[in-house]
């Protein structure tokens, strides 16, 4: 399976999905909302487990069947 793009806004924060294989299958990019109302380019990049901890939504999380190979749990 190949990992889907996905994205989610929540307030002034908005999680996008890294579909890239570097770094694994559980990055993600987080942006913020600027005070003229344009996003930012990534702020960073972050782990499942460290932006999870930044939106109630639950995030898409892959395990590697194998390299290159991902299935969504």
């Amino acid at each position: 399976m190949k990992i889907q793009p996905f994205e989610i806004i929540e307030g002034n924060l908005r999680a996008v999905k890294d579909t890239s294989n570097f770094g694994g299958p559980n990055m993600w990019r987080l942006h913020i909302k600027t005070t003229n109302g344009y996003w930012s380019d990534t702020i960073q990049w972050m782990s499942h487990y460290n932006i999870q901890q930044l939106f109630k939504a639950q995030l898409p999380k892959y395990k590697e069947v194998s390299t290159s190979k991902f299935e969504l749990v």
